[in-house]
């Protein structure tokens, strides 16, 4: 066969994959000239030596944007030569050499379907026989190709691995072609297009669509932890149906947001109310000069969100997809039951003071609950009496001879259970070269695993373009989802905290079937009663809706224009009963009722132009254009209480009503322009800025300016590099500025409130600050891109280092004015650090692989200064900054806070030293302000000695002493016990497939962050009045026990250690701040496609069953049921750089979910 016959057979490229090719050669030596095709190319050739030195009299090619085929009749259309190609490699010979075939086989018609992995059709496919006829797939993925019945079929397409067949005889072969993820020059969406992996000069990260569409997760965010390096995705709520934080490289401000922009199909929204399976692609601007085209809202990065689209020659096809499975905890705490929980408390009890209290009083220990309806249940089994059924008994264990009586609940599995998990979606796709449509639509239902928390999420999407002319392009979008979500009380501590903490005897009920009132806390009630008198639900609707034109004006210039609109309703409806089947609400009685309403309208209008040509060599591309946006934000809420029934729960029920909204709106005006400059593939360049003006900022001060610029230098496509081993060497700088006029509304222009105060009805509310300006992040990022062994060795690094400047910052005014503060720019914080992503291709054979994929990103802080008022002079005579923290009383060191020089986000408290092992050693301690002093030996609390078993805390030099003169412990003696931040996160995937199974698992892991574990203290302190909470098995069995016991992890036990103890666990310390390092299984799937001639019996294209589990187990040292992943608080405005208490009512008290799904997806 010649190279002219065979080439539109052979050419396995993508269709969207081109080739520039530049040869200019007289009396050349061929394998001068092959050397040259594969450095422009990556096309490498096979040939004997002896034709390497066949001398080319004359030839020359200039193709830009060309196929393979195209490029290889252009060079060698006119030699007689024969060929063969496989995969990125082309063989040439002589045609004495080429092989012949046996013209006595018989032959047999082969006809067949060549598919993708989806089960989706594969046009263009090419299929043959080595040296043999071959042929392509039509637009349906079929082929029809005569070969000898002993034939080996081989299956080629760019993009995807090679797929080889032995025909056998048969005369229908339908194949599947996986995809090669190991593609150089994928494609990757950056602000306002798209750039080829090969030539990118930032640092963007980019994930598959396809990396998570299966996960078992109910936000799109869980899907994506550790998958991105300099990505920090952390779940601070557990609850059903919550987002997590996103945070890229470290954020960007002390004060203000560090949340990233999320843009999706150019639209600014949120990421909760997007399906999974809908999307296309996500990337992740990094660096500055990737996020600058988006100025004001970059500075903390951007996440794009590229959704699906039709397909162009598809016939339509439709796919359906079931999951159900469950939710469970990930685990529990580890609480007694009442046999340990009695022996234990009254042991102690006889130690402690108040112990005729604890142990013959109603309480929970103590045996005197004789009455009818007391709270606790534990008394004296009388001598001949039955044990009632559902109860239990044991002999007291400080009173041999007497036997107790009582109940024993686990409150902890009334809150937390395993609960129903199911989703279904249906979707359809299609498409001519005229139109290309997809359609889909979703409902998903997590019953909770936390009692009160169901959640609800329907979603729909469409995607629809076509073609007005042959120029011209218009496409809509529609997006609408509907969440509905059944809340917990507002704080979690006090409703789930407090309950999970009732000792186990407590009675739930009366003889009379009513709720006996809590324990000591009125907000300790059990979850049925917080079930009962709490309806709780809130609601979002969100709805997208755009019209995009293209026209492709010239060759290489097309303009686009875009117009979105964006609505999110959102309905909160709380009631609280003031009675259930008559029992009184406990917690309050005043039947309140809240309605909130809110409606968020987002206008976005866009255009700009892109300009994209080759001139032999130099390739130049560039983009201009305008972006507005306005936003109009209503909220309203009222609420009314007194009403004299349940059975009317609205607002005109009640007595006393109070109501309150808002109407704001805002604006943003931007112009961008983007750069870019490709000399051969060797040397690119970009430059981007871009101007926004925002209604924030008052006259003056409304635009602000931010450039960046970017270089690539691809070493491995110059002629000297000529390394067998590493294909890929690229080299990456980028420096740039991003905004962020993350400020109230009114921050700059002022702002006044109706209120009555001194005759006036109209009072200032907010002070006007004409000098209020964009904060400035300015970035420089340098990255290294090398891909070994044909790209089987992918590895991606990046060095960065961002100082936000003019930093926007609440200032303290003088008590002379009716203000205490106002914004303004001071200050700068520096964050820094490195990221690796490593991809590899371990094993590539015909019915196996395995391939492997890490990220890892480190990533620090550190403040660079802040406002003059907080300017002190320190020890040294030098000036410092720092805002709170502690002062040394003797020395006048200050510590801790926000300071320069000091990074963010420390946790302080105190520092245990030893356990004191006598009471020699006891005497012997510092006094310690926090003691109540009581000792086992006297009986007596005299405050601020110690006992033997208590902690002995470290003294800080410089604190404060006593009143004769002596080192004491207090207040003053705090040291650094951790940072709420991890500075090392990422993951690690191995996904291994044979034939049609597919098993992938995943870890991701995060180093260096702490926890303030005040569950902990409450599970040990033994707290509740008179000892009434329940205690952990795993810390008790760690508490010292005896003189000598050095082996103790833990103080000595004590009832009630909070009110009537020494205090050694209910203040923070590195007791209960815990290092909150983990490794978490946080994906395991195993899949497998039917055989296809199982399916289409059954009219399908593809059948896939599985299972597949999310967060199955965190290998952590935090202690209990409370998710490692992150000490911050839960909700949206929290902080990221600040340390909640899991008491906190925004605290991260709840387990994580463990969730296990069996699904099933057909194509049709």
């Amino acid at each position: 066969m010649t190279l002219m016959a065979a080439l539109s057979f052979s050419i396995h490229l993508r269709a969207q994959e081109t080739l520039n090719l530049k040869l200019d050669y007289s009396n050349a030596r061929l394998s001068d000239v092959l050397n040259d095709f594969t450095r422009q190319t990556g096309i490498t050739f096979s040939y004997e030596v002896t034709l390497g030195d066949m001398i080319v009299a004359r030839l020359e090619a200039d193709l830009e944007n060309a196929s393979l085929g195209t490029c290889l009749e252009a060079v060698f259309g006119h030699m007689n030569l024969t060929y063969k190609v496989d995969g990125r490699v082309v063989a040439l010979s002589l045609p004495d050499n080429a092989v012949k075939r046996d013209g006595e086989k018989k032959n047999v018609k082969v006809t067949g379907v060549v598919s993708d992995a989806s089960g989706l059709p594969l046009p263009g496919a090419v299929v043959m026989v080595t040296d043999g006829p071959s042929a392509m797939t039509d637009l349906d993925g079929k082929y029809t190709i005569e070969v000898a019945s002993d034939a080996v079929l081989k299956y080629i397409m760019m993009g995807f691995k090679d797929v080889e067949e032995k025909v056998s005889g048969r005369a229908v072969i339908d194949v599947t072609m996986t995809d090669d993820v190991l593609l150089l020059d994928e494609i990757v969406v950056v602000g306002y297009g798209t750039q080829s992996r090969k030539t990118l000069t930032t640092s963007v990260a980019k994930i598959s669509g396809e990396k998570f569409e299966d996960v078992p997760v109910s936000t799109v965010g869980d899907a994506i932890k550790g998958k991105v390096s300099g990505l920090r995705v952390a779940t601070s709520n557990t609850t059903a149906g919550s987002e997590p934080r996103f945070l890229i490289r470290g954020g960007s401000s002390i004060s203000m947001s560090n949340d990233p922009v999320v843009i999706v199909d150019g639209l600014t929204r949120t990421l909760a109310d997007i399906n999974p399976n809908d999307i296309e692609s996500i990337e992740v601007l990094k660096d500055a000069a990737s996020a600058g085209i988006y100025g004001a809202r970059a500075s903390n990065g951007v996440i794009l969100v590229t959704t699906k689209k039709g397909n162009t020659h598809r016939n339509p096809e439709i796919v359906f997809e079931a999951t159900v499975g469950f939710t469970q905890p990930e685990r529990y705490w580890n609480l007694m039951n009442s046999e340990e929980y009695i022996s234990w408390v009254r042991q102690a009890a006889l130690q402690g003071p108040n112990s005729s209290v604890i142990l013959n009083g109603a309480n929970g220990a103590g045996v005197g609950n004789t009455a009818s309806g007391s709270t606790y249940t534990t008394r004296v089994l009388e001598w001949g009496e039955t044990v009632a059924d559902g109860w239990k008994w044991m002999e007291d264990p400080i009173n041999p001879g007497q036997y107790l009586t009582f109940t024993d609940t686990d409150y902890q599995r009334q809150w937390l259970r395993t609960a129903l998990y199911h989703k279904e979606y249906i979707g359809v796709n299609g498409g001519n070269d005229k139109m290309k449509y997809m359609a889909s639509m979703s409902f998903l239902e997590d019953d909770g695993m936390v009692n009160m928390n169901e959640h609800q999420a329907f979603t729909m999407h469409s995607n629809v373009s076509f073609k007005v002319t042959d120029n011209l392009e218009a496409s809509t979008k529609l997006d609408f989802s509907r969440t509905v979500t059944n809340t917990l009380v507002d704080n979690y501590f006090d409703s789930y905290g407090r309950s999970i903490m009732l000792a186990p005897t407590h009675r739930d009920f009366d003889e009379e079937g009513r709720w006996i009132t809590g324990g000591t806390n009125k907000n300790q009630q059990i979850a049925s009663f917080y079930d009962q008198f709490y309806d709780r639900e809130k609601s979002y609707e969100r709805f997208t809706g755009s019209f995009n034109l293209k026209w492709n004006i010239l060759e290489g210039l097309t303009a686009q224009a875009q117009y979105a609109i964006y609505n999110q309703t959102y309905t909160g409806s709380y009631y609280e009963h003031g009675e259930v089947n008559g029992t009184p609400n406990y917690i309050s009685a005043l039947r309140s009722t809240t309605e909130t309403r809110s409606q968020l309208w987002r206008w976005n209008t866009q255009a700009f132009v892109n300009y994209n040509r080759a001139f032999g060599a130099h390739k130049i591309d560039a983009t201009a254009g305008f972006d507005f946006m306005q936003w109009r934000d209503r909220n309203v809420t009222t609420r009314a209480t007194g009403s004299e029934s349940d059975k009317v729960p609205t607002l005109s029920s009640g007595l006393d009503f109070t109501a309150d909204n808002t109407d704001t709106k805002e604006a943003l005006m931007s112009f961008f322009a983007r750069t870019g400059y490709n000399y051969d593939d060797r040397y690119v360049a970009s430059f981007v800025i871009r101007a926004d003006g925002s209604s924030k900022f008052v006259k003056g001060n409304r635009w602000g300016f931010f450039p960046a610029g970017s270089f690539a230098w691809i070493v491995s496509e110059e002629p000297f590099w000529n390394s067998s081993k590493m294909n890929t060497l690229k080299s990456r700088l980028s420096y740039g500025q991003t905004g962020n006029n993350g400020i109230g509304l009114y921050a700059a222009s002022g702002a006044y409130v109706y209120d009555k105060y001194n005759g006036q009805t109209l009072l200032p509310s907010n002070m006007k600050n004409d000098n209020l300006r964009w904060e400035t992040t300015t970035q420089l990022d340098f990255g290294v891109d090398m891909g070994f062994f044909n790209d089987r060795i992918r590895l991606v690094t990046d060095f960065y280092d961002k100082v936000t400047s003019n930093m926007l910052f609440s200032i303290t005014l003088p008590d002379t004015g009716s203000f205490g503060s106002v914004p303004a720019n001071v200050g700068s914080v520096r964050f820094y650090g490195f990221e690796v992503e490593l991809s590899t291709a371990n094993i590539e054979r015909k019915d196996f692989s395995w391939t492997t994929d890490f990220t890892y990103s480190f990533n620090k802080n550190i403040v660079l200064s802040l406002p003059d008022e907080y300017r002190y002079t320190d020890l040294n005579g030098k000036d410092a900054w720092r805002i709170g923290g502690y002062t040394m009383t003797e020395s006048g060191e200050r510590f801790g806070g926000t300071a320069v020089g000091e990074p963010l986000g420390r946790i302080w408290g105190y520092k245990i030293s030893h356990i004191l092992q006598t009471e020699a050693e006891a005497d012997a301690a510092y006094y310690d302000a926090s003691s109540f002093g009581y000792r086992r030996s006297d009986g007596l609390s005299i405050p601020g000695r110690k006992d033997a078993g208590d902690y002995e805390w470290c003294n800080r030099p410089g604190s404060a002493l006593t009143s004769d003169g002596k080192e004491q412990i207090n207040g003053e003696d705090m040291y650094c016990l951790g940072n709420v931040m991890p500075h090392s996160m990422g993951g690690i995937n191995n996904t291994i497939r044979y034939k049609g199974l597919t098993f992938s698992i995943y870890f991701d892991y995060a180093i260096g962050h702490s926890i303030s574990q005040y569950m902990k203290t409450r599970f040990l302190a033994n707290t509740f009045a008179n000892c009434n909470s329940n205690v952990d098995r795993d810390l008790a069995a760690g508490t010292w026990r005896f003189p000598g016991d050095t082996g103790a992890r833990y103080a000595r036990f004590f009832p009630n250690d909070s009110d009537f103890g020494n205090k050694n666990f209910s203040r923070t310390s590195d007791f209960n701040v815990e290092r909150a390092d983990y490794l978490c299984l946080r994906d395991v799937s195993l899949s497998y496609d039917l055989p296809q001639k199982w399916v289409e019996k059954l009219k399908m294209k593809k059948m896939t069953i599985g299972v597949s589990g999310n967060t199955l187990h965190y290998f952590t040292k935090v202690t209990g049921a409370v998710n490692p992943e992150t000490g911050m608080g839960s909700g949206e405005s929290d902080g990221m750089y600040s340390a909640v208490s899991t008491a906190s009512s925004n605290g991260n008290i709840l387990p994580a979910g463990r969730r296990v799904v069996f699904n099933l997806k057909v194509t049709f």
